[in-house]
């Protein structure tokens, strides 16, 4: 019984150095919270510069791609609606009129391309304005379209008007605004001009030699035998990157007159 007295205490007592050495190394002290910390708010913001940076460059990217989409989707547009233009004359309240008319900042032009109407059926003739104004969205100029199938009134008008008065005093009314959509914004320095000779063109540097292109304005009003040949559509982007496109107007060949007919069976 004395054996079993001494052995119990001495086991009391390993049992609390025990202890007491397992809770100590079980914390941490404060420095060692402090440092922990500081490394880790490190390493948070080494991390959030890094996906931050990266998230700002595809962000510019998806912009850039999504930009140069939209002026490819322009530049089709554009192409196949000239590529097959028609000579439209039309009769109406305020005398004759023809359905192509091209200034710097305007074209209006009847196509049987339905690509970028609001309504867009396999076949039929459509009668666009296009048009650049002030942006509301960003700086520069904007280029707006309003394509119809028929010949609107609203647009025989606005033809009618531009005609009338001269490019820079020429403003689109709120319901063609309202019916036009979005095709390219952004744009500085836009413009559309008459090429009077496009092998005089030097398109790949950007430059426009002398005497390829007609004055500003030359030309007001069109019929089917005064056509240009070649418009040349050209801006910078806002990526400042400057853009020139020759584009090709080619109508329809002419039908030959009843006289005409006679006089070949003859």
């Amino acid at each position: 019984m004395t054996l079993k007295k001494n052995i119990l205490p001495q086991r009391n007592k390993i049992n609390r150095v025990y202890s007491n050495k397992v809770n100590n190394r079980a914390g941490f002290t404060l420095i060692e919270m402090i440092i922990a910390m500081t490394i880790l708010a490190l390493v948070v913001t080494v991390l959030y510069l890094a996906f931050s940076t990266a998230g700002r460059i595809w962000s510019k990217q998806q912009v850039k791609g999504g930009r140069g989409e939209h002026e490819a989707a322009l530049i089709r547009l554009l192409h196949d609606d000239l590529q097959n233009l028609v000579p439209y004359s039309f009769s109406w309240e305020k005398g004759e009129g023809f359905f192509f008319a091209l200034g710097p900042k305007t074209i209006f032009y009847a196509t049987t391309s339905g690509y970028g109407a609001r309504q867009r059926q396999p076949e039929g003739l459509y009668f666009a304005c296009c048009y650049l104004k002030e942006s509301e969205k960003e700086e520069g100029l904007a280029l707006y379209l309003m394509k119809e199938r028929g010949p609107k009134k609203i647009l025989v008008e606005a033809l009618w008007d531009f005609i009338q008065n001269p490019d820079q005093n020429f403003t689109v009314s709120s319901e063609i605004s309202e019916a036009s959509l979005l095709v390219l914004d952004g744009l500085h320095e836009a413009e559309f001009l008459i090429v009077a000779d496009p092998e005089k063109l030097n398109l790949p540097e950007g430059e426009i030699a002398s005497g390829a292109l007609l004055e500003k304005g030359e030309i007001r009003k069109f019929n089917r035998k005064n056509l240009p040949g070649n418009i040349l559509f050209r801006y910078e982007n806002a990526n400042a990157e400057k853009r020139n496109f020759l584009l090709e107007l080619e109508p329809p060949p002419e039908l030959p007159k009843k006289d005409d007919k006679k006089k070949k069976k003859k």
